[in-house]
């Protein structure tokens, strides 16, 4: 039987070496503004500002190349596309741990970048290699592979650079790349077609720029703490000899709260009506965005980031859910572009608002930017026609 007609061997390679790529990026991540701080030649206000643009340029080049590398699969074998772009990341990851140069760090995370959209290429993979019925719960283990790869990551990143150091820890995230490489390489059947797309109801253009938007603005206070963690643990007064274990401490935490939000909130939303439920996950979490500002102690400040983080990632698969409900691939691709720019902008906002503002207005102007974004939502006709008025607010 074909791999189009079961359940297809190509899958559980791709949900595998996507977990391996997931948990390789953020096994670096969670460290990398240490890093910058260490071979940084400026005082605080430049390294923010470096630390912003170094974490944020992968996610600007990751959105510009994502739908390329999504056209370029109808040309190219995608299974080649899918290792090449391992490979490329491999060979720049371990280049990080070599260099001394800010410029040269900021250049090898846009290059990451440029192949980091490769993840289109994959679900593309999943798509095509799996039987029409169990597309959706193909695609649903796809990203639960790549959510637990970005929980279980910062946590081994963090202690991995306190045992072998930032340069031992870029060399193993390399490695871990090239072992994803080498499963698909051996493992991976040749897919080198897709079902064609059958026609799709129109999208309220405004409908889809305010999901975007709302996607955009949530992601965002997901996306954020990261590049700015040295300062908030620097200012809790925890040594620096404990911080980069303390910030992997900290995002595995909300990593697993934020995989339990999106999932049970996600169908409570089925339950109570996808725009009920949004409203009050979205003020709830803005509003302990704001209690950030005000805990005196790491674990106060975890436990709120936990809670906050838990119910801000249910907004994007709740608005996923409604654009996806009756959309094409380049709709559902647009949509994602909002996770993409979202890594872009958080650092780059939030080191900037740490080098000339204050954290508390960090918190404010994010969480009064996402209420707005709700708002727009809330206001503006459904994104996808077949949403049910019910889960609409009157």
């Amino acid at each position: 039987m074909s791999s189009a007609t079961s359940e297809s061997p190509d899958t559980r390679v791709v949900v595998l070496s996507q977990f391996i790529t997931a948990f390789s990026w953020t096994y670096v991540y969670i460290f990398l503004p240490f890093y910058i701080q260490q071979i940084s030649p400026y005082e605080r206000e430049g390294t923010l500002l470096w630390t912003g643009w170094i974490l944020g340029i992968t996610g600007i080049a990751s959105t510009i190349f994502a739908p390329i590398w999504g056209g370029m699969a109808a040309k190219v074998s995608p299974k080649r596309l899918y290792e090449t772009g391992m490979l490329v990341q491999a060979g720049f990851m371990v280049l990080m741990g070599f260099t001394q140069s800010l410029p040269v760090l900021l250049l090898l995370r846009f290059l990451i970048g440029c192949v980091g959209g490769l993840s289109t290429i994959a679900l593309i993979i999943v798509s095509a290699s799996s039987a029409k019925e169990k597309i959706t719960g193909n695609v649903g283990l796809f990203q639960a592979a790549l959510t637990s790869g970005q929980i279980a990551g910062p946590i081994a990143g963090a202690f991995s650079a306190e045992l072998i150091g930032y340069r031992g820890t870029f060399l193993v995230g390399g490695a871990l790349m090239l072992v994803a490489f080498a499963h698909v390489h051996l493992s991976l059947s040749r897919v080198s077609r897709f079902r064609p797309e059958l026609p799709q109801p129109a999208h309220s253009r405004r409908g889809l720029a305010a999901g975007w938007l709302l996607c955009f603005a949530a992601s965002i206070q997901i996306a954020f703490l990261p590049s700015v963690l040295p300062e908030i643990l620097a200012g809790l007064r925890i040594p620096h000899t404990e911080a980069v274990r303390t910030a992997g401490l900290i995002v595995f935490a909300y990593g697993v709260t934020s995989v339990l939000g999106s999932y049970y909130l996600s169908r409570l939303a089925i339950l109570q009506g996808r725009h009920r439920t949004l409203l009050w996950v979205t003020v709830g979490a803005s509003g302990l965005q704001l209690l950030l500002g005000a805990t005196g102690s790491v674990t106060t400040f975890g436990l709120v980031r936990m809670l906050q983080v838990g119910l801000i990632a249910a907004v994007i698969p709740i608005v996923f859910a409604e654009v996806a409900a009756s959309a094409h691939g380049r709709v559902i691709g647009f949509m994602n572009t909002s996770r993409f720019a979202s890594y872009a902008a958080g650092p780059l906002i939030a080191t900037a608002a740490f080098a000339h503002a204050s954290p508390f207005g960090l918190y404010l102007g994010l969480s009064l930017f996402t209420l707005l974004a709700l708002i727009l939502f809330l206001r503006t006709p459904a994104a996808s026609p077949s949403s049910a008025s019910s889960s609409r607010i009157a």
